[in-house]
């Protein structure tokens, strides 16, 4: 709901008109081979299209079109929902390709401008959790990159991954020289939105990953970082929606939940509701699965290493319960598929005790 949908026709003669309709009724100025309707709204599911196509010869009718609308779309260039039907996303993308598996060292940094990026991975290997752990050495995140469409190009959007010393980790969220990944990306640009977030205190190391679209931003998106217990985290939500905001990271320590959330100066009045799930690594998928059920797009992603669940925050507009389509990959052909049906990667999630338990989450 909110996106425009697109018909198209193809016809074999000359002098060719055309005319569509809705519903039987014709739309007026819709007279060429394809048709774009307005922003769908609720009610224009089950609605059917229909063209006429005429020429010297005579006016044949095409067979009819039913459209479906699914649950609300983000607004475009709203970048605090992990792309999910962005315009990278929603008519597929990959070109062919394939994920790109990758690592981000301690200390590190990577930008993309020509992919997309994927949350950092939660699983339960412990990476760079343990305090013997040099700092920049012996240790890495997990994330995966992916092509973009063919339509896009290297400045519609950047994917931004970098690590630093734990120390820095409110100063770095501030200053635009940081990581100096390339393609002067940067998580404190007023374009940019950290999409996942690792802290590790005991290692004096934290990392985080974050989309950029300094070409065709509209508006500009103000950060806040927060630090509550685990038993406060609902109720933290549901206020950060309340407030038109949405969290987008969350890093789980024994100090309590560490989040980031984000405004937009582009739609400030828009009420979200909020909902905090927890789960067993394992069921992270069925509780995924379950938010998008719901209506929830999965915003933000995390885990304590080694121990404890996994937690997962889910964000709608407030009020749209309709389910969103949501899916779980594995493996190469899989994942190709759920790239290529315009699913968004809001997740990836690792079992080490499982086979095959490298899962993407996709959501649209």
């Amino acid at each position: 709901m909110g996106l425009a949908a697109s018909f198209t026709v193809t016809a074999v003669g000359s002098g060719q008109q055309f005319q569509w309709s809705k519903n039987g009724v014709a739309i007026v100025s819709a007279t060429t081979s394809s048709y774009l309707t307005p922003p769908t709204t609720f009610e224009d599911t089950g609605a059917s299209f229909t063209v006429a196509i005429s020429n010297s010869a005579g006016t044949v009718m095409s067979t009819a079109a039913s459209l479906t609308v699914t649950a609300r779309a983000p607004l475009a260039g709203d970048l605090r929902f992990q792309q999910v039907d962005a315009a990278s996303t929603v008519n597929g993308y990959g070109n062919g390709g394939t994920a790109v598996d990758a690592m981000l060292p301690g200390l590190g940094a990577k930008a993309y401008a020509l992919s997309l990026g994927t949350p950092l991975w939660v699983s339960g290997t412990g990476d760079c959790s343990a305090a013997s752990v040099t700092i920049g050495a012996n240790c890495a995140w997990a994330y995966s990159a992916l092509p973009l469409p063919s339509s896009m190009t290297r400045l519609d959007l950047i994917a931004g991954y970098g690590s630093d010393s734990y120390s820095n980790f409110q100063y770095d969220l501030a200053d635009p020289n940081w990581p100096n990944a390339g393609d002067e990306a940067s998580p404190a640009a007023t374009s940019s939105v950290v999409t996942s977030l690792d802290l590790e205190p005991a290692s004096q190391l934290f990392a985080l990953s974050w989309a950029e679209v300094p070409s065709s931003q509209q508006g500009f998106f103000d950060v806040a970082t927060h630090t509550v217990a685990a038993a406060e985290l609902q109720a933290s939500a549901t206020q950060e929606g309340a407030n038109s905001r949405v969290i987008t990271a969350l890093s789980v320590d024994t100090g309590g939940i560490t989040y980031i959330s984000y405004g937009w100066s582009a739609d400030p009045l828009t009420v979200y509701e909020a909902q905090v799930s927890t789960a067993s690594l394992g069921d992270a998928q069925s509780a995924a699965s379950a938010l998008a059920a719901a209506g929830y797009i999965i915003t933000a992603i995390g885990r304590a290493d080694d121990s404890g669940d996994v937690m997962l925050v889910g964000t709608r507009v407030k009020g749209d319960t309709m389910a969103r389509p949501f899916i779980e990959a594995q493996g190469t052909g899989e994942v190709q598929t759920m790239m290529l049906e315009g699913y968004a990667t809001v997740g990836i999630v690792v079992n080490s005790g499982q086979s095959g338990s490298h899962s993407y989450l996709g959501e649209r």
